[in-house]
């Protein structure tokens, strides 16, 4: 009774003492590739911080793709069901997922989507590794970056994206995905009846002596850096036309009076006809948003 309640109340102890997971561990050095992968499907299913470490031992060393995918399996496995080492394999998979260590498309692909999955269930904070793979040498990996930034749609992620759609080593494909992916980040104005509860909310928290729940300060710095980036885009005349237009368009969709002078400054001396008149008619919608 008194070892179950140790084994209970201090599970880190119970690898050491588990020959089971030494086994298994064994295994993963069998010549046979049909051991191997049982072994790392085992090892997955076992709550223990040792049988990580096992599986972080073996991705750096297993030459079959196919058996380093399924540790990638196992490491997201230990992962969702924060089995005791959860952390520890959260870290296996961001050597998986970069180009530096793991040489496979695939595998980086894989373990990239393992760590954006755990960041949807608040467990690691995803920009940072979405940010690193949009250096990625497959394009396939970077226009994933883009698209999971694009869905986390925080604040945090206007300036890998700014980065990415300024980057002339991107593709165009890659840059016009980023150029859309900062006009969709979420920090459009609430129009009018929103303005009037958070200058409501502003009144009542300064009474209270609290801070705000609504900084209209932060959310305008934020906005700042979208027109930031999206013009810098437009006034580049080496950008192609398709980039130029892609960037306006993004401009009205952040709907903000940030905007407004960006906008003017394009319309009156742009030398494209077909940016002028797409920054034109972005304007139009841009000031009567204003006055919803």
């Amino acid at each position: 009774m008194r070892y179950l309640l140790l084994t209970l109340l201090l599970p880190a102890l119970v690898p050491a003492q588990n020959p089971d997971i030494d086994r298994l561990g064994s295994e993963l050095n069998s010549p046979q590739v049909g051991i191997r992968r049982q072994a790392a499907i085992a090892l997955g299913r076992a709550s223990y911080p040792q049988s990580v470490r096992l599986l972080q031992k073996a991705l750096a060393t297993e030459s079959n793709v196919s058996i380093r995918l399924e540790i990638v399996r196992s490491l997201r496995h230990i992962v969702f069901q924060r089995f005791p080492g959860y952390p520890q394999a959260l870290r296996a998979l961001g050597r998986a997922a970069d180009d530096q260590f793991e040489k496979d498309q695939l595998v980086r692909l894989r373990a990239s989507e393992a760590l954006w999955e755990a960041a949807k269930k608040d467990l690691l904070n995803p920009v940072p590794f979405l940010d690193r793979n949009l250096q990625d040498p497959s394009q396939r990996l970077r226009l994933s970056a883009v698209q999971m930034l694009r869905k986390l749609g925080t604040p945090a992620t206007i300036d890998p994206l700014g980065r990415a759609a300024l980057d002339k080593t991107q593709s165009e494909t890659i840059r016009l995905k980023a150029i859309a992916a900062i006009g969709a980040v979420s920090l459009s104005d609430p129009g009018a009846l929103g303005r009037q509860i958070a200058v409501a909310n502003r009144r009542t928290t300064q009474l209270l002596g609290q801070p705000p729940l609504i900084d209209q300060g932060s959310l305008e710095r934020r906005h700042f850096r979208q027109i930031f980036y999206l013009s810098s885009v437009v006034r580049d005349a080496q950008n192609s036309a398709t980039l130029m237009l892609r960037a306006v368009k993004s401009m009205g969709q952040v709907k903000d009076k940030s905007a407004i002078a960006a906008l003017q400054e394009i319309i009156e001396t742009h030398s494209n006809e077909a940016v002028r008149k797409q920054a034109t008619r972005v304007l139009s919608h841009v000031l009567a948003q204003q006055f919803e």
